[in-house]
């Protein structure tokens, strides 16, 4: 199970960089604007996507040094959760706890085989959680690079508000937030300072600029 854990890990790191560019290029597309990738040490530009070129006179941001820096800052946990870590130390311990158990209380080897399964089944569930949590995240980081590269070009700053899913499966964190947000949005630092608060008060710990809990749905957007 412990080596479940890193292949899923390694296997979710490799997606981030696609999950990252498909935030940066959705963000750009909603005002069609042009999206060039910045490669090679002459500092040469190259289309980036032919789909998200757009005729006429349309503002164009980079895909650059900075974004390949995120994502592998995204890569290397140093915004994302460590809830990789976590969830093997927490493994190793009920793992560790079934064979003690089954020790001083005699159990079979199927029997103990049979209590470990339950336990790591379990824990594929919280696996899949967590990956499906990064990717969400990931998506708004780089959706939210694209609308700050957007803003120095235009020269004038965003509002923000989050998507907030509805249903009985959205937290109550966030159920306040969709409240709390007026409908003309906020500035990013204010959206943050707003997360903080509300979060903290449910318990939560804001990581990266929208991320509160795990199996979050939420999606980070422009005001127009």
């Amino acid at each position: 199970m412990i080596g479940l854990i890193k292949d899923l890990k390694d296997l979710v790191n490799g997606e981030l960089r696609d999950a990252y560019l498909h935030g940066f290029k959705s963000a750009a597309s909603e005002d069609k604007v042009n999206v060039v990738e910045k490669s090679g040490s002459n500092g040469s530009k190259n289309k980036l996507s032919d789909t998200l070129v757009y005729k006429g006179e349309r503002l164009a941001i980079d895909f650059d040094q900075v974004d390949e820096d995120a994502i592998r800052a995204l890569q290397s946990n140093s915004v994302q959760t460590n809830n990789y870590n976590e969830l093997s130390t927490v493994l190793s311990t009920k793992l560790n706890k079934v064979v003690a158990d089954s020790i001083v209380e005699g159990r079979s080897i199927p029997n103990t085989v049979a209590e470990m399964q339950k336990v790591i089944n379990t824990e594929t569930y919280k696996l899949t959680r967590i990956a499906r949590t990064e990717m969400t995240n990931v998506v708004n980081e780089g959706r939210l690079a694209s609308y700050q590269k957007q803003e120095k070009v235009r020269k004038k700053p965003f509002k923000y508000t989050l998507v907030v899913a509805s249903g009985s499966r959205t937290c109550d964190a966030h159920h306040e937030l969709a409240r709390r947000i007026p409908a003309k949005g906020l500035l990013m630092n204010e959206l943050i300072e707003l997360q903080q608060s509300v979060g903290s008060s449910y318990g939560f710990t804001l990581r990266g600029n929208s991320l509160l809990h795990p199996n979050q749905r939420t999606v980070l957007m422009r005001v127009p």
